[in-house]
């Protein structure tokens, strides 16, 4: 016999266990596919060396295997060129800026009090006779008061000025500063090998160059959700997502109470209608009313109020923060030989 026939035919008996029906394919043997070669001696000799890895095949719910790549997104590279086809893109790490603007409260004022009430008595411990409207005199406006104010038997009573509240700043609106990108994804790629020279039931699969194991491993893929249980031929866990779904927001404004500052105001009446004459004076501070008592037998002609302490303080403003948190969607399990290198 001669020696290319035998070869052929020692080939043929050890490639039989190998090349079998693989999902309704066909997959010729070394000697049946070099047997109109020109050269079969070197057609058996290049043909009978798987070129990849001999791995077991992905087990039910899993798809694969393929060369995954994680790392940073702006280093991703191309696909092998031994498994040149792009099977899957997704994500790791996303990267997305978000800020609220800072939230500011309006200055608040010393407000004045809600009107004047007359006592029935000089010091302005008897019944109280009514609020009178003193909108006038409160405001600094010298006035001629009515009989019914302005009396040389009933004093006066001032209620205390008061802080009004702050309003949250809307200029500009707290509205996120977004910039959407993922700072870490994931890459797989697959391709085809002439034929399966691996013993059954192991495939063979294209592996990473030299130059690229350290950036791709060898994993099997289950895409979708669900608990995934790896292998003990793929130990390593990777998730990588789709999409994500941004629930960051910004919290509300607003504005604490007044703090830190006085109000205080005082009431004067005068003999003269210019306001220039002081009969009697009373001061009503923030912590206390005031009390303008009257002068028995002399009836004021003129009235007006002046602030004495006019700070009113400032408001804390709150809100203005992060709320929320990013949701990765859509994941799928990688099960791994090796974990990827994620720091290239």
């Amino acid at each position: 016999m001669k020696r290319t026939d035998l070869a052929l035919a020692l080939l043929f008996t050890a490639c039989l266990v190998g090349c079998e029906m693989l999902g309704g394919t066909t997959h010729q043997t070394c000697a049946e596919q070099c047997r109109t070669a020109l050269d079969p001696d070197a057609c058996i000799v290049k043909c009978g060396t798987c070129a990849g890895l001999c791995v077991n095949p992905a087990p039910e719910g899993f798809d694969g295997p393929a060369l995954l790549w994680v790392g940073r997104t702006v280093d991703e590279p191309q696909c092998p060129a031994n498994a040149p086809s792009t099977v899957y893109v997704g994500h790791k790490s996303p990267d997305i800026p978000f800020a609220c603007h800072p939230c500011r409260c309006s200055e608040p004022a010393c407000a004045l009090s809600d009107g004047l009430r007359t006592a029935a008595s000089l010091r302005c411990d008897g019944a109280e006779l009514g609020q009178q409207d003193a909108r006038d005199i409160l405001s600094g406006t010298c006035v001629v008061p009515s009989e019914a104010l302005a009396s040389d038997r009933k004093s006066l009573l001032l209620g205390s000025p008061r802080m009004s509240s702050c309003e949250p700043s809307i200029e500009p609106p707290p509205v996120p500063l977004l910039v959407s990108q993922w700072y870490r994804s994931g890459k797989a790629c697959s391709g085809t090998l002439p034929e399966d020279t691996c013993i059954s039931p192991k495939t063979c699969v294209p592996a990473a160059e030299e130059e690229q194991q350290q950036n791709f491993s060898q994993c099997i893929m289950h895409l979708g959700e669900g608990e995934v249980t790896c292998p003990q031929d793929y130990p390593e866990n990777v998730v990588l997502y789709n999409s994500l779904r941004d629930e960051r927001r910004c919290t509300p404004c607003a504005c604490g109470p007044p703090e830190g500052g006085a109000c205080s105001l005082i009431l004067l009446s005068f003999r003269d209608e210019a306001c220039s004459e002081v009969l009697t004076a009373g001061v009503a501070s923030s912590k206390d009313a005031g009390c303008l008592t009257p002068v028995p037998g002399v009836q004021p002609k003129s009235m007006k109020a002046v602030w004495h302490v006019n700070n009113p303080g400032r408001c804390e403003p709150r809100g203005g923060e992060v709320d929320g948190e990013i949701i990765l969607t859509g994941p799928s399990t990688f099960c791994c030989q090796t974990r990827p290198d994620e720091n290239k």
